[in-house]
């Protein structure tokens, strides 16, 4: 199973510092999602996020950061990916 964990969104527009809301953790079993990409439009599906606009291709293995559009504003997420047994 992959455990996502420390799930968080906030707004990317004029304010300096953001409110960041935190999202439940996630629990995908393994066999569905593997690729980075993947695991982002799970999160986008899950959560209704709106569509999927990139992924920051140059983080860690465990870090996932991806950004969205949802009804025109962009949503900037990011979340810790677990291998959880």
């Amino acid at each position: 199973m992959i455990k996502i964990t420390k799930i968080e969104k906030h707004e990317i527009g004029r304010l300096a510092n953001p409110t960041k809301v935190a999202l439940e953790n996630l629990l995908i079993p393994i066999s569905d999602l593997t690729a980075k990409q993947e695991l982002a439009q799970y999160i986008i599906d899950t959560y209704n996020l709106g569509q999927l606009d990139g992924i920051k291709t140059a983080t860690a293995k465990h870090v996932l950061d991806f950004t969205c559009i949802a009804m025109s504003k962009r949503l900037h997420i990011t979340a810790h990916i677990t291998m959880a047994v």
